[in-house]
């Protein structure tokens, strides 16, 4: 699959200049390669299957989280991780939401999604489905930090969107206490067969009157942190002076250490670019 059958009416380079990690974007069609045959059958299906433990498996309601009690094989005598898929069943037809997550460790054809769109990407994807089969409230106004296609397989969802990026690529993920209009001004109904793109830091909840079944997919890229979190980590294990404690003073009263000065940090980079170049 290429950028040019997944983004459909948009360009490539349009969608990587104006929305990518800016803003959010409605796309009318689902690609081919995406496509579920009979998707309101697939919490079913996904139930059929083995081994199935929370929590790949929450049922979510009213904002929160129902306890796993109500849907494990747990009883008097201990909690136990095991679904038991009649339970889910039952309680997804209530005004709640069941979340699955890693989709692709559960289905063959999310595990395509997988192969695809890690490909396209070059990052690390997560699959997590949503169904609802009635009136539902989702998670409370939230941002993630990474990259979000939702896919609408069946249904309608509705979409609060906050107004502009809560935070510019945030490292976590952040719920907005603070349920106000001026968080969430922009309304949106994803119909079936739509995509809806989020980029990170872009607050957003979800409801849905009737049945809906998304997909979320996590786009996980690289991030720069990450990288040089990664360096340092290597740098450690050949610079001893990087292990070291930092610089204290001491007293018959106590041990006080010293935040790292400016020379500090700068004789830490230079390791850290020599590490590069040893690369």
């Amino acid at each position: 699959m290429k950028f040019k059958e997944f983004l459909l009416q948009e360009s490539t380079i349009d969608f990587f200049q104006n929305y990518w990690g800016k803003d959010f974007l409605h796309i009318a069609n689902i690609p081919s390669a995406l496509q579920i045959k009979t998707p309101s059958n697939l919490l079913t299906k996904i139930l059929e299957q083995p081994r199935l433990k929370y929590p790949q498996i929450r049922v979510l309601s009213g904002g929160g989280a129902l306890s796993p009690i109500l849907y494990t094989k747990s009883s008097e005598h201990g909690l136990d991780e095991t679904i038991d898929p009649k339970k889910v069943a039952y309680l997804a037809c209530k005004p709640n939401t069941v979340k699955v997550e890693n989709l692709a460790s559960i289905l063959p054809e999310f595990k395509l999604w997988d192969n695809l769109l890690s490909t396209l990407f070059s990052s690390r994807i997560t699959l997590n489905g949503y169904f609802s089969f009635g009136p539902s409230d989702g998670i409370p106004i939230h941002f993630d930090p990474h990259h979000i296609f939702a896919v609408q397989l069946y249904g309608q969802k509705e979409w609060s969107l906050g107004a502009e990026q809560s935070q510019l690529y945030p490292h976590k993920a952040v719920t907005i206490l603070n349920d106000s209009e001026e968080l969430s001004p922009r309304k949106l109904t994803l119909s079936e067969n739509e995509i809806l793109y989020l980029p990170p830091g872009r607050t957003h909840s979800v409801k849905t009157e009737k049945q809906s079944i998304h997909i979320a997919i996590g786009i996980h890229t690289p991030r720069c942190f990450h990288s040089i979190s990664d360096l340092v980590d290597r740098a450690t294990i050949r610079h001893p002076e990087l292990r070291s404690d930092q610089p204290f003073s001491v007293t018959e009263d106590s041990l006080t250490f010293k935040e790292l000065s400016k020379n500090d940090i700068k004789i830490i980079c230079d390791i850290l670019l020599s590490s590069v170049n040893d690369d």
